[in-house]
């Protein structure tokens, strides 16, 4: 019951916080306007990713407080990290942030719960283990930043990680762990409410990013059980191949392209599946199907073949051999904007009316080309 508790109190507090915070965005003007080399059309508050953070750890705190669970620093480092991966997504998200400073922010939200225990148990010498886990987490944080490029797919690829790790905890009898992970469940699929296309309001930097590192900490808490050998740690990358495959696709092209990694385009897997003739929410449901498939593989082989070394070796064979062709076949699909077409540019009348809070609360107007340059320059975000 004390699962099923938390997954409801986080889903029913975002389903509540969310058009509050989008009223607040709005009037505040922090939104995403929209420009080149983003999708959507319209300006979009921001400020989501506040909602499914605050519903995700406050409803753990309060499932562990229900069963006098004891606190203790891996707790304390683990919410301290998620706050700071917060904060520096919402600065990123108001003024912009050059790659390299972010890039540290993120290693020290990461530092801090790997610091305080947040994954002791890991089958590796710990120098190597902390290293390993650093990397892990960092590169999770900026691959579910990659894909919030289209509406639904971060928070619901982060839903379908989180259950997955849920299952995983329980099997291996992690307790911490399964709360967390299914509190984080229950946030990001209430927020799928208003995020699906179309999507009322956006995850932004802070939401992105603090999934990125919930999901990357509690995915090598759930294979640091006693007993765990080093190919246990397989079964991270089997359930998060997705937000891997994409981070990959878009920095080999790019790298090909002889572009920055750093630098934003409509060059993602879901733009490319877009490209191929699919919807947005067909691509958003495309990418869920992979995505469920990897994860419900990864818990099988850790739950019920983790001793049998061939299978798994097979299994991480396939999926790599299946993602490959999958990147081959997007690989070709052209990334660039066909001869003649346009980018679909808001009305006046609808910049007025979403401007109309803030100037009537004394905020500084701002022009469409000034704010859509503001939150563009000097980011890794793409939308």
């Amino acid at each position: 019951m004390i699962f099923l508790g938390a997954f409801a109190l986080s889903m029913l507090s975002v389903l509540a916080l969310t058009p509050a915070l989008r009223s607040l965005a709005t009037r505040l003007r922090f939104l995403d306007h929209p420009n080149r080399i983003k999708v959507h059309t319209n300006p979009t508050p921001l400020m989501g990713g506040i909602a499914v953070a605050l519903a995700s750890m406050a409803s753990a705190a309060a499932a562990l407080a229900l069963i006098e669970y004891p606190y203790s620093a891996r707790i304390v480092g683990f919410m301290s990290g998620g706050l700071i991966v917060v904060i520096l997504g919402l600065a990123d998200d108001a003024n912009g942030m050059r790659p390299s400073v972010k890039l540290m922010g993120q290693a020290a939200a990461a530092s801090v719960m790997l610091l305080s225990g947040g994954v002791q148990g890991l089958p590796l010498h710990p120098v190597l283990g902390f290293c390993l886990a650093l990397v892990w987490m960092v590169g999770l944080m900026n691959a579910f930043n990659f894909l919030d490029n289209m509406d639904g797919i971060t928070s619901g690829l982060a839903a379908i990680a989180t259950f997955g790790i849920f299952t995983l905890a329980l099997g291996h009898g992690q307790m911490l762990t399964a709360i967390a992970a299914i509190s984080v469940a229950g946030g990001a699929l209430g927020f799928l409410r208003y995020n699906f296309n179309p999507a009322s309001i956006f995850l932004g930097d802070a939401g992105s990013l603090f999934l990125g590192y919930v999901v990357g900490g509690l995915s090598l808490r759930a294979v640091s059980y006693a007993g765990a050998e080093p190919t246990a740690l397989l079964i991270p990358v089997l359930m998060l191949g997705y937000p891997v495959f994409d981070a990959t696709l878009v920095t080999v092209s790019r790298l090909a392209e002889g572009r920055d990694v750093a630098m934003g385009g409509k060059d993602h897997s879901s733009h490319r599946m877009a490209r191929l003739g699919l919807s947005a929410r067909q691509t958003a449901a495309s990418i869920y199907l992979i995505s469920a498939s990897l994860t419900g593989v990864a818990v099988y082989l850790s739950l019920f073949q983790r001793e049998r070394l061939e299978i798994l070796a097979l299994a991480t064979l396939a999926v790599t051999g299946g993602l490959l062709l999958l990147g081959h076949r997007l690989f070709r699909v052209p990334t660039t904007e066909p001869a003649g077409s346009r980018v679909v540019r808001p009305t006046e009348e609808e910049i007025e009316l979403l401007a109309a809070a803030a100037v009537e609360s004394g905020g500084a107007a701002e022009t469409d080309d000034e704010a859509a340059e503001r939150h563009s320059r000097e980011t890794i975000e793409v939308r």
